[in-house]
């Protein structure tokens, strides 16, 4: 069976951690975002161990189930995913081996509570395990994965965010060369290694001597909210033998969810109280030493790589799984909606998409973009194609800051909106310089000597009689006569020779190309003046209105986006029946009450929906103006 697992995560017992980390708030997240086995993470601890033995019991497979799964969170209405709960923890090993500090971090697994306990009672002889989540323990890594064999041939190590500066098997700060000087003469027992939110496969397909070895990924989440920041995909029996049987022959691994990695916070090199971000070229250049204060630059994930590798550009083993980008969607919406993730907005955009689509990385990663798109509408559509195609704008993290993906550029989602609302798929339109070939910008010198404008740009007789017209004029002529040219020159003739401003005129077109091509040529001719000019499709220019007296308004919903709506807020009623709600508040906007008196409320709870949401419905328009 298919099934995604986040294998690496912790609980409300450690260091930074939210308070809301409890198995039933990791059951609730993981159904929102579709994965089907959680890591229950810090099994160290014993309070927290204490709190899964009550909550969890096994389900024969050397995986847990929640005893009394609670119902989904407020607002969301989730697939059914039966959740799993492995054994996990990560222990952090401080210790000094051949003349250096070392400070790693390993991810330790285990198939049932009683093993958990044996290897408990051997690390509390070592360190306080109480005293944090994630344990911190004068132990090398090699001598605890051979405390880890010794407890069960059962339990797995798999080295942590292997990348990491600080934390890590290879960071630059505290790790090490190679992976075989970690773990020395027990390197046969290591099967996978973590790559880390800095760092993705093909970065790793760089060194041939990791090629041997799977790339997992897991959110390291510290609140409920980012589980599946990353993943891995799996197609075996959901067993606990099978999942790692999976790792270790490449048999029934598919691959992971990988974060874009210029958005962790370690991807480039960096001085943060410098805000000092730089290349590894650019690093080199400077010796690894900030150029504001003199300090050493804290040495980023791909650099490291850099340094480490054999080959110039990445080689896919052959028995490597593949691997997918993702942006987790509260970011995408935040974007869209510009506005924080956390932000009221978002989260009820969130919530709404999670009901619809029944979890976060179906979304991402499985509905077609048509379906989301019919459903959703056009701007999500857009934003999830571009994902899955990378075609994303990257600013990189560094020196402990994140870094920001970004899918759309500076006025995009304007002209988008007005795309998705009103028009088909504009063409891309002509360049500035080639409508200047065609339409040489107008000299005011030449006004002056008393030359039309008309004469500037080849109009014929009739083309130039209707271009310098007073008053309405009426063109009437075929495709390719000239009629775009005709309105061109006498917007420009009422300007130059009438005295018109430029922000009394308004062009009306059917398309958006024809649109776009009047104001590029209009530019063109005019320069600046022409800036105040308002020129769009009959729809375009009817939306900006409404924006300018609805300040926050981004959509416009159909009949279709009605019936979605009233599904949302009126779950239990069948298709039927909304059909006929929907009809019913058309005709009670259009001026139509009828005879039901529950219609003026829901009347009203329907439109606050929907202004929360950032819309209007186009039938409630009259009613609401």
């Amino acid at each position: 069976m298919f099934y995604i697992a986040d294998l690496h995560l912790h609980s409300r017992y450690a260091r930074a951690t939210s308070r809301d980390l409890t198995p039933e708030s990791l059951y609730q997240w993981a159904r929102i975002k579709g994965i089907h086995v959680v890591g229950t993470g810090d099994f160290t601890h014993p309070l927290w161990l204490k709190e899964l033995q009550e909550k969890l019991q096994p389900d024969g497979s050397g995986f847990y189930r929640l005893k009394h799964p609670p119902a989904d969170l407020a607002g969301f209405r989730c697939a059914d995913t039966d959740i799993r709960f492995c054994l996990t923890t990560e222990i952090s090993s401080i210790y000094k081996f051949d003349g250096r500090i070392r400070k790693n971090h390993n991810c330790v697994f285990a198939p049932d509570f009683n093993t958990v306990m044996r290897f408990n009672a051997k690390l509390a002889q070592i360190g306080n395990l109480a005293a944090d989540g994630r344990p911190i323990l004068g132990l090398a890594s090699r001598d605890l994965l051979e405390m880890v064999l010794e407890t069960s041939d059962q339990m797995h190590l798999i080295p942590a965010h292997v990348w990491t500066p600080w934390f890590s098997t290879f960071g630059s700060k505290s790790g090490y060369d190679s992976i075989e000087a970690c773990f020395r003469d027990l390197i046969s027992y290591i099967f996978a290694l973590e790559t880390g939110l800095s760092s993705d496969p093909a970065m790793n397909w760089r060194w041939s001597a990791l090629d041997r070895f799977a790339l997992v990924s897991n959110s390291d989440a510290h609140s409920p909210q980012n589980l599946g920041r990353e993943a891995n995909l799996f197609h075996t029996e959901r067993s606990y033998q099978a999942m790692f049987a999976a790792l270790k022959t490449r048999k029934g691994f598919l691959g992971t969810y990988e974060f874009f990695p210029e958005e962790g916070k370690y991807h480039l090199d960096g001085h943060r109280k410098c805000e000092v971000c730089l290349s590894p070229e650019e690093s080199e250049r400077l010796k690894n030493v900030c150029p504001h204060c003199g300090q050493p630059l804290t040495v980023g994930v791909l650099h490291r790589v850099i340094t480490l590798a054999d080959r110039l550009q990445p080689r896919q083993p052959d028995d490597a799984a593949p691997f997918q980008y993702i942006i987790p969607l509260p970011e995408i919406l935040s974007e869209i909606r510009q506005s924080s993730p956390n932000s009221k907005a978002v989260q009820q955009y969130y919530q709404q998409l999670i009901s619809s689509f029944g979890n976060e990385f179906m979304l991402l990663h499985q509905v077609p973009i048509e379906d989301i798109e019919k459903k959703a509408g056009f701007i999500l559509a857009e934003a999830i194609r571009r994902m899955r195609q990378q075609q994303v704008y990257r600013e990189p993290g560094y020196d402990g800051v994140y870094g920001i993906i970004r899918i759309f550029q500076p006025g995009e989602l304007h002209r988008l909106s007005m795309r998705a609302l009103f028009v088909d798929e504009p063409e891309p339109l002509p360049s500035a310089t080639s409508f200047s070939q065609e339409m040489p910008k107008i000299q005011a010198d030449k006004y002056q000597t008393g030359l039309s404008v008309a004469n500037q740009i080849s109009l014929d007789a009739d083309q130039l009689a209707a271009s310098e017209a007073s008053g309405a004029v009426l063109v009437v002529a075929g495709p390719g006569t000239g009629k775009t040219r005709t309105l061109i020159s006498w917007m420009i003739y009422q300007m130059q020779q009438k005295g018109v401003h430029p922000s009394n005129m308004l062009g009306i077109t059917f398309t958006q190309k024809a649109a776009e091509e009047i104001k590029q040529r209009l530019y063109a001719a005019m320069g600046k003046q022409a800036v105040d000019l308002q020129v769009g499709t009959f729809h375009a220019v009817a939306f900006s209105m409404l924006q300018k007296t609805f300040t926050h308004l981004q959509q416009i919903y159909d009949e279709e986006d009605r019936r979605m709506i009233l599904g949302l807020l009126y779950p239990d009623k069948t298709a039927d029946e909304l059909k006929h709600l929907s009809d019913t508040l058309a005709d009670y906007f259009e001026g139509h009450p009828g005879n039901d008196p529950s219609i003026p409320h829901l009347a009203q709870q329907y439109l606050a929906y929907t202004w929360n949401q950032g819309g209007i419905d186009l039938s409630s328009l009259i009613y609401v103006l």
